[in-house]
């Protein structure tokens, strides 16, 4: 998976880590225990962002604040170091409109650090997307667990703060499978599988409190989602349910058409290059010949998970992957992935 890390002027991705050394092999190493606000500073966060009045100049030189439609007027993002100095092309992010609030990022990392000081969580990496406009903090829960048996799982809590009009902010549990460090998205349920804050309301304490009460259902519901595996993991998969199960998930108007050609050839003669990736991570992932994995939808739905994680290369922009896996079209997939699992094992 090719990464989006913001590079910094000395050359250094804007991103601090501990455990292990990421997949890409940048970043800063950092102590868990330091606490978010030290993180957050060791990964060159420690800037706010602040709306700007968007100007433009006609022909004859005049210059005008730019309004909207309604006569409200729009702003620009600029990024303040606090130093006086400004590089237009890496701290001016984009326009916003009249009604966007601002969180900062040293708001998110302070809601992060409330978790660390009380002793459920350390801090795991974090860091900037997309040229610094979109930043995450991911915080691990000290305690790792087994769903079922062979199947170690960690729990993170992931922050994702962008700095970019039209999209909220939003803080969701994540679980990872260990033998193959596949990403699960699970548990928070609110407003469609996560806690999110548009940029119309400040990050208040009573935002925060809504947000800590949304992580404290989480945690209970990881119970619901550790029945959905289990049920995943004792559920066979035929093969042909398989590869009607990764048509659905990739190329859903295949189906349609050869019913209307009333094509009975075997599915897997029409995959596209993702579809056939996926079938055939179900069979080399690791982690591929446990007892839980092999031949049940447990395994089928891995293999979504380890190719939009680990194998996925964007024709449009190679370095959209992870944002992608994490935040957009990928994690989409994956959960279309895992609800037409479930459906599956039910149906079995």
């Amino acid at each position: 998976m090719s990464h989006e890390l913001e590079i910094n002027q000395a050359g250094e991705a804007n991103m601090v880590w501990t455990d292990k050394v990421p997949w890409h092999g940048l970043g800063t190493e950092m102590d868990p225990e330091a606490g978010a606000i030290a993180w957050m500073k060791a990964a060159n966060l420690d800037w706010t962002i602040h709306k700007q009045p968007m100007l433009t100049e006609l022909p004859n030189g005049t210059k005008v604040v730019v309004e909207g439609k309604r006569g409200d007027e729009l702003g620009v993002l600029v990024r303040d170091y606090g130093t006086g100095e400004f590089n237009t092309e890496a701290d001016v992010f984009g326009p916003v409109g009249p009604d966007w609030v601002p969180v900062q990022n040293e708001e998110v990392f302070s809601f992060m650090e409330k978790f660390c000081k009380a002793g459920r969580m350390k801090m795991h990496t974090c860091g900037a997307l997309k040229g610094g406009t979109e930043i995450w903090a991911l915080c691990k829960y000290r305690e790792d667990f087994e769903i079922i048996p062979g199947e170690e799982m960690k729990g993170y809590l992931l922050f994702h703060s962008p700095h970019v009009w039209g999209k909220s902010s939003s803080i969701r549990n994540t679980l990872t499978r260990v033998v193959c460090n596949n990403t699960l998205t699970a548990a928070m349920r609110q407003h469609g599988g996560m806690f999110r804050m548009p940029h119309v309301q400040a990050f208040d304490i009573e935002v925060q409190e809504a947000a800590e009460e949304a992580v404290g259902l989480a945690n209970a519901q990881t119970e619901d989602f550790a029945q959905i595996i289990q049920l995943l993991a004792n559920k066979p998969a035929a093969d042909e349910m398989v590869q009607e199960y990764l048509t659905k998930v990739y190329q859903s108007k295949l189906l349609d058409q050869r019913e209307l050609e009333n094509d009975k050839t075997p599915l897997v003669d029409d995959f596209n290059p993702s579809t056939e990736a996926a079938y055939d991570a179900i069979k080399f992932a690791p982690g591929h010949a446990l007892k839980t994995t092999k031949g049940t939808w447990w395994g089928a739905f891995n293999g979504v998970t380890y190719y939009e994680d680990h194998l996925r290369i964007s024709h449009q922009d190679d370095s959209n992957v992870l944002h992608s896996a994490w935040f957009g079209s990928g994690a989409r997939r994956k959960s279309k992935a895992l609800d037409l699992a479930v459906e599956y094992a039910k149906a079995a």
